[in-house]
């Protein structure tokens, strides 16, 4: 399978992004084990404001790399220098504020006073870490897809155990928090090291034209990014600034969102949104939404049996990541899961396709406002369950609807047609088939672990086996040829 398939680049990337999240939820389980919930909370709050504004700085600087070094015949190596200067300068103004009091300000609007001394570890941190965001980028375009998988796993391997063992020893957030802060700074150099090395042309000084049609090429995009990306983190921002830290606590490990949301659907949309842009380009627009349509069978053979079997197995689920101590993160944890439908497909790819940028635009500001009202609303009413409560009827009652309305208008079709619906509605059926093994949690007493992989192991096996039997879960080749006769649909 050649390194610049479209297939090979979905599966590496897909690979890659699953052990990189293992690792993560890793780091999550054994902190939340072995902290107290307010040590918990600090840990995660550290990070929880420049989580919050990496997006907005960066403005979408990352994905016009996407754009320009393929653009570039002579000198490609320029264009990342233009791109690194103008992420250097983004990253710098995160550590401004840090440097002019936002360490203070920040701990107090937490209510949390040991932030102080946690965000004030963390104010060169964007200067070495921003400028990484391009390493994805550079190396795609470039078609080193196995060398970027390689990067990011052992990268995210080394800072993982490393945090692990700095918790185990110190039961302690403050030694896994430096490691965490500062051994990205060794990793910085090897990356850049490949993107140069792989990307010909020569050093020179920073371009101020380029620069300038950088920054207008990203912008639109970059806000829109920004907006969604804010949406995401708003609930935490209010439940921190509504709420105690123990309840922040508690909400995080029940708002998680499941990695196989972002490797699925964003390894497969980075990978057809190329395509999609040709066809549609071309007046092909029945192409591109065949395009769309496949995406969303793919993407839904494995979300829908996710979400089904989270939600049958949210208990041992919870209690395996994050000891019993986390029960009551179980209900944020359903609200949160039950999002996982509607994510088969990046809609913002098939909207970028059609030349809709503003409407991207749009629609992520108003997703941001809705939220933000209902969350502040619901959470000073009912809890920090409310920020979960906002957040599910802002994407069922107005990001879909507006999405699939705008689609259809650019593909030409009514709603019905702009996803495979008569498809999706077979793969959820198959999906619930199973379900009922749920109930054999209500009739044995078992340690949560061995009670999750059994329902895992049962419900995975049986589920994907009807799934690939009727054609709707595609395996590669070589998965295929080593699977048993019987359960071979060909």
């Amino acid at each position: 399978m050649e390194q610049n398939s479209r297939t090979f680049k979905v599966l590496a990337l897909s690979f890659g992004q699953t052990l990189v999240s293992i690792s993560s939820i890793l780091s999550t389980m054994v902190a939340a084990r072995v902290l107290t919930k307010l040590d918990y909370a600090t840990f995660k709050q550290t990070f929880l404001a420049y989580n919050f504004a990496a997006p907005i700085l960066l403005l979408g600087l990352p994905n016009a790399v996407y754009y320009f070094l393929p653009k570039e015949v002579k000198n490609k190596r320029g264009v990342l220098v233009d791109n690194l200067v103008l992420i250097l300068i983004s990253a710098s103004l995160f550590s401004l504020f840090l440097f002019l009091g936002g360490d203070s300000l920040l701990a107090r609007r937490f209510n949390n006073p040991d932030l102080e001394e946690t965000l004030s570890w963390m104010k060169f941190y964007p200067i070495y870490v921003m400028p990484a965001s391009v390493i994805s980028a550079v190396l795609l375009t470039q078609n080193k897809t196995n060398l970027l998988v390689a990067y990011n796993v052992i990268t995210s391997i080394l800072l993982t155990f490393s945090v692990m063992g700095a918790v185990y020893i110190t039961k302690g957030y403050e030694l896994p928090l430096k490691i965490q802060i500062f051994l990205p700074l060794t990793f910085l150099p090897i990356g850049l090291y490949f993107c140069f090395n792989h990307t010909p042309g020569w050093f020179r000084l920073p371009d101020f034209i380029q620069m300038k049609a950088m920054v207008a090429y990203a912008v639109p995009l970059g806000l829109a990014s920004i907006l969604s990306m804010i949406m995401l983190e708003t609930n935490k921002i209010i439940v921190s600034w509504m709420g105690t830290p123990e309840e922040f606590a508690t909400y995080v490990n029940g708002a998680i969102e499941i990695p196989l949301i972002g490797i699925i659907t964003g390894s497969i949309a980075s990978v057809i949104l190329v395509d999609m842009t040709k066809s549609v380009q071309e007046g092909k627009l029945e192409d591109a939404l065949k395009l769309f349509h496949t995406a969303a069978i793919r993407s839904a053979s494995i979300l829908f049996p996710v979400t089904i079997f989270l939600l049958i197995a949210a208990k041992p689920f919870i209690i395996t990541l994050f000891s019993e101590k986390y029960i009551e993160s179980i209900v944020p944890f359903y609200i949160f899961t039950s999002l996982l439908p509607i994510r088969i497909v990046v809609y913002g790819s098939a909207l970028m396709a059609l030349g809709y940028s503003k409407v991207i635009l749009i629609r992520s500001f108003f997703d941001l406002l809705i939220n933000s009202l209902l969350s502040i609303l619901f959470v000073s009413l009912i809890g920090f369950l409310g920020a979960a409560i906002a957040t599910f009827i802002t994407i069922y009652l107005w990001t879909v609807p507006f999405n699939l309305y705008k689609i259809s208008k650019g593909f030409n079709v009514s709603i019905k047609k702009t996803l495979p619906f008569h498809d999706l509605r077979k793969i959820f059926v198959f999906s619930l088939m199973f379900s009922p093994i749920g109930l054999i949690q209500e009739f044995l007493s078992i340690r949560p672990e061995i009670m999750f992989i059994g329902l895992f192991l049962v419900y995975f096996f049986s589920t994907f086996a009807i799934l690939y039997k009727k054609s709707f879960l595609v395996l590669p080749t070589r998965v295929e040829n080593n699977l048993p006769q019987f359960l071979r649909n060909k």
